[in-house]
């Protein structure tokens, strides 16, 4: 160990001694490159600073140019211009404080010999800014010559005694740059450097312009020289040009000296100061001493630049220390960039070599994973976002039977069989959308065909981002599932014992029943009434144990389905009152009913095993008590969206139970007391189906009991909010809901003529047009010759039903958009998710509400945008027709078996319309008789099938007019399609000629009623 040690410590020290090595290297490298870029950046601010003093220079140079220029024209504006005149020209250009170099204006006259006299006499005669003239004028210096450039005019006034009457053109040089200027017509320096005493001494240059005859031409320089009268002429300071044409500030920093070129500036190339170039202006004032010459100090930049004017060439030599341009941040950015390069190496060699050192873990971490994972008795797996394996264990090649290697990069598609891949990828794009991890059992067939069922638990990868990626860990329980397997099916073959048993046991109890029934009323011998008595009610306490048995085994195979209907509440425990009353009557019990103020009556459910679970509670309340009342409560419980939970609750004063008798309670073939069996009797499987029966709606159950003071039993379930009209009247329907619907074009596919007549009425109604089609092959022929706006479609109908017509309809790619709303008596979850896996777009339960058929048809026009034909009926039609109805309902008696006949249900189909209420009940009679007759005619054929199929369509015949007891019969006959006998069709047909007797009798008295004035 301690040997490793210090290998290690070695090998550490030699890694990081070569990094540093790296680092001064790098920031050796950004130093150099930071000192070029500071040198570079000076460089180009003196470049900078030379151009622009060059160009200031060129620029004041030319506006001296310029003003003599303005002399010359000033002289053109007449033939004889006065010195008066010149005086206050020159007076009015501000010189000292506009061109404070210019130290002399002038004008020189060209004379000849033989205009000499006359000249002097002129001059000395001239008093137009002297009154005595200049007596004492002469020309200077005295001697005859060729011609005379006579300083004639001159400001300011100090220097005519000085200058005034010299003849400039005495001297060669000047001489030669007259003639140039007059032969040229253009500016001309002067031809020499004139040192002006001062104070101070200081050099001095001049520049002039010929001056020609107004009116002669000056194209040639014949012409020219004919023309020519003399020439203005500006004299001015070097040093003076110089500081106002640079400003002090722009100074500072350089050095400028400045010569006067002694030849022609060479056309390309570096300037260079040549010996013969004379020196005329030096920054620090001394022209005696030679100045420093270009390039002799590497301290500093220094330029030669040309400064050009008209008739002459400067030469202008800028220096500057260089230092003196560097800024304060120059000045250490290459000690900074050292320092950079130096902590930023060794940052990023760190950075690196600790990249390299994790890499070197991750590796080993990866390689124990690995280990892990490949030991593990699961199949492990990653997908990308393309659905393609990143990762997997040894396990999971295996079972895809590739190499790991073989697995990588590919998708299901490409190793598994087409349905077991498409399955997958099903789930798995399933968690790519939705984000949610997916827990389930999934099949594999291997590449041997043996079939695997996995656990799979499926988790995306990135959020709360977009999803980018799933980790996968599937566990094989095909042993379990088998075991599984065994375990249902001797649940099932127990449930199916169970089912064909009280099946069996039920049909020879019916004839007992009924005989003992039969018996009762024609035996008129006390001793064989009591035998039959015994028999009869022995007979029915053994029928509701086999009942009891059956839903049990129901329950348990979860073969159990609930309705979804509606009913109201008071007509639910009116049900119970009616069948519990005797027997609480008997023992002197009275039984109370108390509905919540605030609850509606109507509700959607299911009535029936609402009905079921209170029967249970309340005759178990009956059994246990022997005095006061028995109270029946439901209140509201909470509040969630459109679902409601109502408790229910069933108080008696009877015999009660201790805390450990009710935590024995809701288990099954188990009572508190088991002495209690005897006494009262019962199978001790009411609670347990109760309390299954209220967790299938959504609710619980439980109980509060005290020993000697009774028990409190109460359940809750979960119920929507009926959408059918108020308890207090047929609701209106919107108008807004009819002209939406006006004018439809609406086919009705139904196959019971009742149901067809009522709802061709009611759609005609509401305005729109209506075409009927008996079944569904009638519905694709109207469908080809005709465009509808919307199918309502009956689900079990003759030769084709709806389903099988509604694939149709949207295979056709003509009708594939088009509205198909199923209208059936079913109203299971599993009857809606048949009717929407079909290809329908909506799914109404019969009886079909009006109002929530006509809302129902509005949403969807609205969806898509109308309808393509006009409106109906309008508005004021509508209101004739309201006002027109009779409100039977408020002119019906309170008491009237509901169970029967529910005329409310009646009424909320037909708007409370008394003549249609009248007519269809006398209708669904007349229908309801030829379905007996055909339910005899397939019985005597024993086809239950075609028996369940006329069971269904009466049964939504009497749902429509509230013969809700009818309609329990009918669906009983609806049942045996799935195991139903003869006998048991036979004596369920039997019961229904009497149950339409009874709705016709009570439809006889309600409209009898309704009739009395």
């Amino acid at each position: 160990m301690h040997t490793l040690s210090k290998g290690g410590t070695v090998s550490g020290i030699m890694i990081w001694a070569g990094g540093l090595l790296l680092a001064l290297a790098v920031g050796g490298a950004l130093y150099a490159g930071a000192a070029r870029t500071v040198h570079d950046d000076a460089e180009q601010r003196f470049d900078n600073l030379t151009y622009g003093a060059q160009n200031s220079l060129a620029t004041r140079v030319k506006s001296y140019s310029d003003l003599l220029r303005g002399l010359e024209a000033l002289f053109r504006t007449t033939d004889q211009l006065t010195r008066r005149q010149f005086h206050d020209y020159v007076g009015g250009l501000d010189i000292p404080r506009q061109f404070p170099a210019i130290e002399s204006l002038n004008y020189a006259v060209a004379v000849t010999p033989a205009r000499r006299a006359a000249y002097i006499a002129g001059v000395r005669a001239d008093a137009s800014l002297t009154p005595g003239g200049y007596p004492d004028f002469s020309i200077r210096p005295p001697g005859e010559r060729p011609e005379y450039t006579v300083l004639t005019y001159l400001e300011p006034g100090a220097l005519l005694a000085e200058r005034m009457g010299v003849d400039i053109g005495a001297n060669p040089l000047v001489a030669q740059a007259l003639a140039q200027a007059r032969d040229s017509g253009e500016v001309s320096a002067s031809g020499q450097v004139i040192m002006i005493k001062g104070p101070p001494a200081h050099l001095g240059l001049g520049m002039r312009l010929p001056v020609y005859r107004n009116g002669m031409p000056q194209g040639s320089v014949e012409e020219r020289r004919a023309a020519y009268l003399g020439s203005v002429g500006i004299g001015f300071g070097v040093a003076r040009l110089v500081h106002s044409a640079l400003e002090r500030s722009a100074l500072e920093p350089l050095h400028l000296t400045l010569y006067s070129a002694a030849e022609p500036l060479p056309a390309a190339g570096a300037l260079r100061i040549a010996p013969q170039d004379r020196l005329l202006f030096n920054d620090d004032g001394d022209l005696a001493a030679a100045p420093p010459r270009p390039g002799s100090d590497a301290d500093y930049f220094d330029r030669v630049l040309p400064v050009v004017y008209q008739g002459g060439a400067w030469k202008a030599h800028f220096r500057v220390r260089k230092t003196e341009l560097y800024s304060g941040f120059d000045r250490y950015f290459p000690w900074l960039a050292l320092a950079v390069g130096l902590a930023g190496t060794l940052l990023i060699y760190g950075y690196i070599y600790t990249l390299y050192r994790s890499r070197r873990s991750a590796v080993a971490q990866r390689t124990l994973l690995d280990t892990v994972l490949d030991s593990v008795d699961a199949y492990v797996y990653m997908k990308d976002a393309d659905l393609r394996y990143r990762y997997v264990n040894a396990r999971t090649a295996s079972i895809l039977g590739r190499s790991v290697q073989q697995v990588i990069g590919r998708q299901d598609g490409e190793l598994m069989l087409g349905d077991a891949a498409a399955a997958a990828q099903r789930t798995e794009r399933e968690v790519f959308h939705s984000g949610v991890k997916f827990v389930g059992e999934e099949r594999f067939v291997d590449a041997q065909g043996q079939v695997h069922h996995l656990w799979s638990v499926k988790v995306p990868l990135g959020l709360p981002g977009p999803v980018t990626g799933l980790i996968g860990l599937s566990t094989d329980v095909t042993e379990l599932h088998r075991l599984k397997e065994q375990a249902d099916a001797a649940s099932q073959a127990k449930s199916d014992f169970l089912s064909n048993m009280s099946h069996e046991i039920r049909t020879p109890m019916n004839s007992i029943i009924g005989m003992a029934h039969l018996a009762l009323k024609s035996v008129a011998d006390t001793r064989q009434r009591d035998y039959l008595q015994k028999i009869y009610h022995s007979g029915q306490h053994l029928l509701g144990l086999i009942n009891d048995i059956l839903d049990f085994s129901k329950i348990e195979a979860g073969k159990l389905e609930l309705e979804v209907l509606d009913f109201r509440l008071d007509t639910l425990l009116a049900n119970i009152a009616s069948q519990l009353g005797d027997a609480a009557a008997v023992k002197g019990l009275s039984l109370q009913f108390d509905i919540a103020p605030d609850l509606p009556q109507r509700w959607r459910g299911d009535p029936l095993r609402l009905e079921q679970i209170l029967l249970n509670l309340a005759s178990n309340a009956i059994k246990f008590s022997d005095h006061a009342s028995i109270f029946v409560r439901v209140r509201h419980a909470e509040e969630r969206g459109s679902h409601t939970l109502l408790r229910f609750e069933v108080q008696d004063r009877g015999i009660g139970m201790n805390q450990e008798e009710v935590a024995q309670l809701f288990r099954s073939f188990h009572q508190a007391d088991p002495s209690t069996t005897r006494k009262y009797g019962g199978s001790g499987l009411g609670l347990v189906i109760s309390k299954q029966l209220a967790e299938l709606m959504g609710g619980k159950v439980g109980v509060y009991s005290q020993p000697g003071l009774g028990s409190t039993f109460w359940f809750t379930a979960r119920l929507e909010k009926s959408a059918q009209a108020s308890d207090d009247g047929i609701a209106e329907v919107e108008p807004e809901v009819l002209d939406v619907i006006r004018g439809a074009s609406i086919l009705l596919v139904e196959d019971n003529i009742f149901s067809q007549q009522v709802g061709c009425e009611l759609l005609e109604d509401a305005g729109a047009t209506v075409c009927v089609a008996g079944n569904g092959r009638e519905a694709l022929a109207l469908l080809a010759r005709q465009r509808y706006d919307c199918v309502l479609m009956d689900v079990q109908m003759p030769e084709m039903d709806g389903f099988e017509t509604t694939r149709h309809i949207r295979a056709d790619p003509r009708l594939a958009g088009l509205l198909v709303i199923a209208m059936t008596a079913n109203a299971g979850s599993e009857d809606r998710a048949r009717c929407l896996e079909a290809g329908m777009d909506e799914f109404l339960t019969k009886p079909i509400a009006p109002n929530l058929l006509f809302h129902l048809l509005a949403k969807w026009f609205r969806l898509r945008g109308g309808i393509g034909g006009p409106g109906g009926m309008g508005h004021a039609q509508q209101a004739g027709r309201a006002g027109a109805k009779t409100p039977l309902a408020r002119a019906i008696p309170e008491r009237r078996d509901t169970a029967i006949l529910d005329l409310a249900t009646l009424a909320l189909t037909f708007s409370n319309d008394a003549v249609k209420m009248r007519k269809y009940a006398q209708l669904f009679l007349d229908t309801a008789r030829d379905g007996i007759a055909e339910m005899e005619q397939a019985l005597a054929l024993e086809d239950l099938g075609r028996l369940a199929d006329l069971g269904h369509r009466s049964k939504s015949s009497a749902l429509a007019v509230g013969a809700h007891a009818f309609a329990a019969l009918c669906t009983s006959i609806e049942a045996l399609r799935l195991g139903g006998e003869v006998p048991q069709a036979r004596a369920l047909l039997a019961a229904l000629g009497p149950a339409l007797a009874q709705v016709a009798e009570q439809i006889s008295l309600e409209f009898a009623t309704s009739d009395t004035p």
